[in-house]
C-alpha cells in the first residue's frame, strides 16, 4: 500500500506522522485516510497541499505500492517550492523524535562529562567544541529555509565569551553579552543576506542565547563544587531529553504528555543531585524545575530557529537538536544556583 506523510495540523488530528493507507489515486488515498481519521483531518484535507514521491500532484494521480503521498496543510509566506516534501530538509534524514541521530547528541554529552572531570581549561575548550558544533548545525538547518541568519558572530562569541569570563567572572559575562550584540549588528550591516529585520534579529537572538549558556556554563564551573553541580546539570538534561526522546517515540498517549514527564525526570535528577552532593536539597529542587522549565522554553527556542516555526511535538531536523534545550537551562540554572544555593 502507498505510504501517507503528514505534517503539522494533519499529523496532529491523525495523531501519527506517516501511515500505510490503500488506494490507487491520490483521491482514494486521502479519502480512506479521511475515513480513518476523522472530520478534523478531513477538514485539513479541504486546503492541504499533496506531493507523490516530492512532487506536485492532484486528486487523479495514480500511486503505487512503493509510492509516498505528502500532504500539507496551506503555507504562509514564500513559495510551495521551498517547503515541498523531500526537499525541506534535503541532508538530514528525520526518523525519529527529539534525538533522530541519538549517537551525535549522546557523543557531545559523554565528552562534556569527561572535560569536566579534567582541568577548568579542558572544560572550556571542550565546551566551546561543541558549543560550535551545535551552532554550525542549526544555524545550517535556518540557511536551508534561506533565513538569511549568519552563523560567524555566534562562533565568535562563543570563543570570546570564555575569555572574558575567565578573566571577570559574572561581570565578563556581561561584557561578552555585550560584545556580541555590537559584532551582530557589524556584521548585519556588512552582510547583505543580514539585511532583513528577520535574519537580523534571528542572529542577534541565537548569537546571545549561545554566548550566555556558554559563559553560564563555565561560571557554573568555576564556581563552588562545580565539578558536581555541572554534572547534576548534564544529568537533568540528558534524562528530560531521553523521557521525552522515549515518550514521543510510542503512540501511546499515557496519563502524561512528554513535556510533563520529561520536567518530572528532570526534577527527580534535581532531587537524586541535591542527596548525592550533600547540598540544600530545596535549593537542587529549585534549579531543577528552573532547568525543567528552560528546558521546555529551549525545545521551542530551538524550533523556531531551525524550522521558522513552532513545533513542539514534531519531528525537527539538525543532528544536535538534542542540544538545543541546555542553551536556555544552562542560563537559568546558574542564575539559580547563584541565587538560592
Amino acid at each position: 500500500m502507498p505510504r501517507l506523510r503528514l505534517f503539522a495540523g494533519l499529523r496532529q488530528a491523525a495523531g501519527t506522522g506517516t501511515a500505510t493507507i490503500p488506494g490507487s489515486t491520490v483521491d482514494e488515498v486521502l479519502a480512506a485516510a479521511a475515513r480513518a481519521y476523522g472530520s478534523d483531518f478531513a477538514r485539513g484535507l479541504e486546503t492541504a497541499n499533496v506531493w507523490v514521491n516530492g512532487e506536485p500532484a492532484d486528486p487523479a494521480t495514480p500511486v503505487a505500492d512503493a509510492d509516498e503521498v505528502a500532504v500539507l496543510p496551506p503555507v504562509s509566506g514564500g513559495t510551495l517550492e521551498d517547503v515541498r516534501p523531500g526537499h525541506e530538509h534535503e541532508a538530514v534524514d528525520v526518523g525519529s523524535p527529539v534525538m533522530q541521530t541519538p549517537l551525535l547528541p549522546l557523543l557531545a554529552w559523554v565528552a562534556v562529562v569527561a572535560a569536566n572531570l579534567g582541568s577548568d581549561k579542558w572544560f572550556a575548550i571542550v565546551l566551546v567544541g561543541v558549543a560550535g558544533a551545535w551552532v554550525w548545525d542549526a544555524f545550517d538547518e535556518s540557511a536551508r529555509r534561506r533565513s538569511g541568519m549568519v552563523r560567524w558572530p555566534a562562533l565568535l562569541s562563543i570563543v570570546g565569551v570564555v575569555g572574558w569570563v575567565w578573566e571577570w567572572s559574572s561581570e565578563g559575562l556581561g561584557v561578552a553579552v555585550g560584545m556580541s550584540v555590537l559584532l551582530v549588528l557589524a556584521w548585519a550591516v556588512l552582510t547583505p543576506s543580514m539585511h532583513s529585520i528577520d535574519a537580523a534579529g534571528g542572529t542577534l537572538v541565537t548569537t546571545v542565547a549561545v554566548t550566555v549558556a556558554v559563559g553560564s556554563m563555565v561560571l557554573v564551573r568555576l564556581g563552588a563544587d562545580g565539578e558536581s553541580r555541572i554534572t547534576a546539570l548534564l544529568a537533568m538534561v540528558l534524562v528530560a531529553n531521553v523521557v521525552m526522546w522515549l515518550r514521543l517515540g510510542t503512540d501511546d498517549a499515557g496519563f502524561l504528555d512528554p513535556h510533563t514527564t520529561a520536567a518530572l525526570g528532570a526534577l527527580v535528577v534535581g532531587a537524586v543531585a541535591g542527596v548525592i552532593m550533600e547540598t540544600s536539597l530545596l535549593a537542587m529542587l529549585i534549579a531543577a524545575a528552573a532547568v525543567a522549565a528552560a528546558f521546555l522554553a529551549g525545545r521551542a527556542f530551538g524550533s523556531s530557529m531551525r524550522t521558522g516555526d513552532l513545533y513542539l511535538l514534531e519531528d525537527l531536523p539538525g543532528f544536535l537538536v538534542a542540544l538545543d534545550a541546555a542553551v536556555l537551562a544552562a542560563p537559568v540554572y546558574w542564575v539559580v544556583l547563584a541565587l538560592v544555593a
